[in-house]
């Protein structure tokens, strides 16, 4: 289980999902290695053995990054990590025009006032699956 973010760029920054018109395509993210780098650039050590997959690992948890072909045409990010890996997801999606769909909250992680929200909720729902008491 892992809470998601499904990276995109659009020809528009929106500020909720409902914008976004139906013609809407989405632009790519850009050739696999530049994505790599952008990534790697606030994910120090991601390991990138495989092209298409990313894993960072570190203290508060670990980040799957799947990038899929190339050119990326949009990246999902599996999280199994505590909430001090937020502010670099956001960091990421706002230094490179892309946007982050919170899979948990239906927001846009970049522009939500409590980003760590979808990642709380996500940890309660997964702790009730799992049958975890708080």
């Amino acid at each position: 289980m892992s809470w998601d973010i499904s990276i995109q760029r659009f020809s528009r920054q929106y500020a909720s999902v409902s914008e976004i018109p139906n013609d809407e395509k989405g632009e790519n993210l850009g050739p696999r290695l530049s994505v790599h780098r952008a990534v790697s650039a606030v994910f120090p050590d991601t390991d990138w053995s495989d092209a298409a997959w990313g894993v960072w690992e570190s203290e508060f948890g670990s980040i799957e990054f799947n990038v899929g072909k190339d050119p990326a045409t949009g990246m999902m990010l599996h999280v199994r990590a505590g909430p001090q890996v937020i502010p670099g997801i956001v960091r990421l999606c706002l230094d490179n025009g892309w946007q982050g769909l919170d899979c948990s909250s239906g927001e846009f992680i970049e522009q939500a006032t409590k980003p760590q929200e979808g990642l709380a909720a996500w940890v309660a729902y997964r702790d009730q699956v799992i049958g975890k008491k708080p």
